[in-house]
């Protein structure tokens, strides 16, 4: 039998069965209007491959088609149908992002399983659904709570002086502490002025030195934290027990593995022993990260710390809410399988709190700065409003109420909305489900058990219909906005967790440089400030695990 004669007949039917499945496709979605790429931009590949407007929208069509996607936001929801991938949905309407994530748990619509790093961290509270995500929730959720307000000065004397737990107070404090260390470290107290080249590097280890000691009680100084030392644990209850190895500074180790998760999850491990730099350099970074993480929580001194002799077993009741401890807690000495988490589940979730915890802060900040430095007259006015709440002129923020920064807060909330630092929410839907949607005109849209649904948040925000002018920087359009009907946070049940450590956190930020310093433009040689806003403010993709601008050079000048 001559087999070359089959191979047209071959390529005919696999050809006539993608035809098939592609028409099947069309009509699960109604043939609904929107792309019809040849991948899916969901696809690891997808998201490698090079752009290509009808081939391969990539990752980034949601940021380089903005003011023209969804067909130039006359309709609410597209689809995307891939000739090799699978069916989704996308939306721009904030009314029906509302809509569906407000009934997250009532239709226990899912977090689908390939768009969450779960197979790379492990299960977490960002990554889990059902009641896997309620085990997860009642762990966590205590050591954010607004109940948390107060320390309880009292639980200090059962405990090592060297052991301290943090409420929302107590970051005012760290941001004090962490700014007069970087203040010192870099020999910054007499300059007048100090220039950025990039300014991202910066914010992230200021964030990361907040997550690391209010979150999870990590010595987290400006030199600790940036140590020409090799990876060490800085945990302030080990006694100085450190342990050293030939590897990379813990924010070396999270920046390399926030830029390899793609190539992580397509990459085999064996990979990593070929001799090519970049590969060991990877490989080395992720395994300098999970030793980091499984020596924090295997330190059993912790939970020694944490309970004394009699003392409940119960994470409902214990009130020592540092989130390390928590998570340590629920792994070694619950008892109730309601309340407990694994040995992987508690390093998913130090994973995940570390990540979202400084990488999403950090770059809300840096878009917030930029905006500031081009827009001169809302900055002073932030000022303005800082040194009213302060009272007197200081870089002691920690003396600040944040909670009567309202304009300050609508810049920072102004800056999320052009730059969310998620820029799209994943959901799959586990049954029917009918929506409202206004545009093309008002009516129903049935989605289909199985199909996925992404939240564009860039789309959403910087839709016309709900915010006019959409790509102005105007912090005045959120007064009177009740703090609930902010979404880049996300909404309903499973909104970020966090959103309350965040918004204090950047505040808190904010309000100690503003205080000090005027942000300004550093433009490049021949560049005037329309230049650099165009330059600047256009240049926004991934930044490790965060959307936001991917450039920003600032100047700061010393105000007094």
């Amino acid at each position: 039998m001559d087999y070359f004669s089959l191979f047209p007949l071959v390529c005919a039917l696999i050809t006539s069965l993608i035809a098939y499945q592609y028409w099947r496709s069309l009509q699960f979605v109604h043939f609904m209007p929107g792309l019809r790429p040849l991948l899916s931009p969901l696809s690891p590949f997808g998201m490698l491959l090079p752009n290509h407007n009808l081939l391969n929208p990539g990752s980034t069509w949601y940021w380089s088609a903005r003011n023209s996607s969804y067909l130039n936001k006359t309709h609410d929801i597209i689809s995307i149908v891939p000739l090799l991938g699978s069916v989704s949905y996308y939306t721009c309407s904030f009314d029906v992002m509302k809509q569906i994530l407000s009934a997250d748990i009532r239709l226990q619509i899912e977090k689908p399983y390939d768009m969450t790093l779960e197979r790379l961290f492990g299960p977490s509270l960002a990554s889990v659904n059902g009641e896997s995500w309620r085990r997860h929730r009642r762990v966590v959720h205590p050591a954010f709570s607004n109940k948390l307000r107060v320390q309880n000065q009292s639980l200090s004397d059962n405990f090592s002086s060297s052991v301290t737990f943090y409420s929302y107070e107590s970051i005012g404090n760290e941001v004090a502490k962490i700014y007069q260390s970087m203040m010192e470290s870099e020999d910054w107290r007499d300059c007048k002025q100090i220039d950025f080249l990039e300014s991202h590097n910066f914010m992230l280890k200021f964030t990361l030195c907040i997550i690391s000691k209010c979150g999870f009680g990590i010595d987290a100084s400006w030199n600790a934290i940036s140590s020409s030392e090799k990876l060490e644990t800085h945990l302030n209850h080990l006694q100085a027990q450190h342990y050293r190895q030939k590897g990379f500074t813990l924010p070396e180790a999270l920046r390399i593995v926030s830029q390899t998760l793609i190539p992580r999850i397509i990459l085999p491990n064996w990979v990593y022993a070929v001799p090519i730099e970049g590969l060991q350099r990877m490989g080395e970074s992720w395994n300098d990260l999970s030793l980091y993480i499984r020596t924090a929580i295997n330190d059993k001194d912790l939970v020694n710390h944490v309970f004394k002799d009699g003392d409940t077993q119960d994470p409902r009741e214990c009130n020592k809410d540092n989130l390390l401890t928590r998570l340590v807690t629920s792994w070694t000495l619950s008892k109730s399988e309601k309340y407990s988490l694994s040995e992987n589940e508690v390093i998913g979730n130090m994973y995940t709190l570390m990540f979202a915890g400084h990488e999403t802060t950090a770059s809300a900040l840096v878009s917030v700065f930029a905006l500031l430095a081009i827009h001169q007259d809302i900055q002073e006015k932030a000022f303005n409003e800082i040194t009213v709440v302060q009272a007197a002129p200081t870089f002691e923020s920690k003396n600040i109420d944040v909670n009567k920064m309202t304009f300050t807060k609508f810049c920072l909330w102004e800056a999320l909305r052009l730059y969310p630092s998620a820029n799209f929410l994943p959901r799959e839907l586990t049954q029917d489900m009918t929506v409202d949607v206004q545009m093309p005109g008002p009516q129903k849209v049935i989605l289909h058990k199985g199909s996925w649904i992404m939240f564009d948040l860039i789309s959403i925000f910087r839709n016309p219909h709900t915010f006019p002018q959409p790509n102005d920087f105007k912090p005045e359009r959120w007064n009177g906005i009740a703090e609930h009907e902010v979404g880049m946070f996300g909404v309903g049940p499973r909104a970020c967790i966090g959103r309350k450590f965040a918004q204090v956190e950047a505040l808190h930020i904010l309000s100690i440089i503003l205080t000090s310093w005027k942000i300004d433009i550093l433009t490049r040689p021949d560049e005037n400030r329309e230049m650099y806003k165009e330059r600047v403010l256009d240049d926004a993709g991934q930044v490790g695990t965060a959307f936001g601008l991917r450039s920003v050079p600032l100047r700061l000048i010393r105000r007094f």
